[in-house]
């Protein structure tokens, strides 16, 4: 998280080292939060996501290896700098806290200069990480930017796993035409108008985006984040992006009202990494894929089609109807479609 003034926890079951730990960190303009056992650093760190952990080791109920532990096993936390501050010297408890997931590792009673020299480096690795994440998630989804901090060996490997994903399709319908009779500036600023709104209501699912292709969005859930109810997010995704499309104006465009045909469908894939090891790209790849690009095709101005997978399991949460089967082009086979309305009254949005 970035903040213009950096948020310290520490973590301490005895009140005066709280207060020195206070009167220091204050002293350097930071924000401070406390808390006196394990539990209640765990809430904290839940509750206030803070730049840096200031922890003690030696502490009642949940001592501060497993507190470590405990970060350390939540993804989102997996960057998060840690300083162990403990009366424990020994080797072997240093390498405990280190094989628990400490950065660093300052011994009781410590010198002041020592503990802020410290507590400094660890900010600016954090502001460093803050600065990689966002300057990646400007070209990726927000998901896979974490996917290659937490393992950059591992999520830079080519190749991908198998797994039962829901593949999203959009593209804005009337655009060719309006290619055909607009400036290039005007169609630039209703791109990245549309593609923003997209954007942020698929991000906000917890999909991730494959591919931004001129007015046409592949999206995906279930990859590299895997939910149990990414179907139902893909079409809560496919509704919202209906109706924000359907309510987007431009002043370079007036009385324009665009529309948007979408696609559903889930089924198996593999999801991973394709290219080379100098360029590669996170996707995925497979019948749902193939499936949701010919439903794409098929879909009406304003209409979401979904194949019969998708609606088996969403049916309970939408309004659709039953469009019966249909041929898929280039497939030997017909896919059962149902056509989405909205969401049952009776179901929370």
């Amino acid at each position: 998280m970035n903040r213009s003034n950096p948020l310290i926890l520490s973590v301490d079951d005895e009140p005066a080292n709280l207060a020195l730990i206070r009167k220091l960190v204050t002293r350097l303009g930071y924000q401070l939060i406390e808390a006196s056992n394990g539990e209640g650093a765990l809430k904290a760190v839940a509750e206030h996501e803070p730049d840096v952990i200031l922890l003690d080791v030696m502490m009642p109920d949940l001592n501060g290896f497993e507190v470590c532990r405990k970060i350390r096993a939540q993804p989102r936390f997996s960057g998060l700098p840690i300083l162990l501050l403990t009366s424990l010297t020994a080797t072997e408890d240093k390498a405990v806290g280190l094989e628990a997931g400490a950065n660093d590792f300052l011994a009781k009673p410590f010198e002041e200069v020592e503990l802020i020299a410290r507590l400094r480096s660890l900010l600016r690795t954090k502001a460093l990480q803050d600065r990689l994440a966002d300057v990646l998630g400007r070209y990726v989804s927000d998901s896979v930017a974490h996917r290659v901090l937490q393992d950059p060996s591992g999520a830079m490997r080519l190749g991908g796993d198998r797994r039962t994903i829901t593949a999203l399709m959009a593209d804005l319908r009337g655009y060719t035409s309006l290619a055909d009779s607009k400036p290039a500036e005007v169609l630039l600023a209703l791109l990245n108008r549309y593609m923003s709104v997209a954007t942020d209501i698929i991000f906000a699912r917890e999909g991730t985006i494959a591919d931004l292709l001129g007015d046409g969005i592949f999206a995906f859930f279930g990859a590299p984040v895997i939910h149990a109810d990414d179907a139902r997010r893909a079409v809560a995704a496919a509704l919202d992006l209906q109706a924000a499309v359907s309510a987007m104006t431009l002043p370079e465009l007036p009385g324009v009202r665009l529309q948007t045909g979408i696609a559903v469908t889930t089924g198996e894939a593999i999801a991973g990494n394709i290219g080379s090891e100098r360029r590669m790209h996170y996707t995925v790849i497979g019948d749902p894929v193939n499936i949701a690009a010919r439903l794409l095709v098929a879909a009406g101005p304003g209409q979401i089609l979904i194949d019969e997978t998708t609606h088996s399991v969403v049916r309970d949460f939408v309004v659709s109807d039953d469009m019966g089967p249909m041929r898929v082009a280039s497939k030997g086979e017909t896919v059962h479609v149902f056509k989405i309305v909205g969401i049952k009254p009776s179901v929370p949005a």
